[in-house]
């Protein structure tokens, strides 16, 4: 029995971030923070995890707020590519502060 493409979709994986570094060509780094509540102790927990990511077009500047999707591997360490920008910076205005909850 042969499994039908149509009835195997896979979920795909987005995460939205706040793109760190754009240096590289055709490469961005965005930092993802989630928020989670700590199993034990009941806290409220933020973590941070650094992705690299593909930006086709080079239109990804520091500050703006991407959504990231998980595909083939690109390379060593890049296995995701940017899928929209959110939100932009606008000249030298203050960019996002990391403490700031993205939804």
């Amino acid at each position: 029995m042969k499994n039908n493409p149509e009835e195997t979709k896979q979920v795909k994986t987005t995460m939205t971030g706040i793109v760190v570094s754009a240096n590289a060509d055709k490469t961005v780094s965005v930092d993802v923070q989630r928020i989670f509540r700590h199993p034990v102790y009941k806290k409220i927990v933020r973590k941070k995890k650094k992705y690299l990511a593909h930006d086709e077009k080079n239109q990804c500047k520091p500050g703006d707020v991407v959504r990231i999707q998980l595909v083939r591997p690109i390379s060593k360490r890049k296995r995701w590519m940017v899928l929209d920008i959110l939100r932009t910076v606008q000249g030298k205005e203050e960019l996002i502060l990391e403490d700031e909850v993205i939804k």
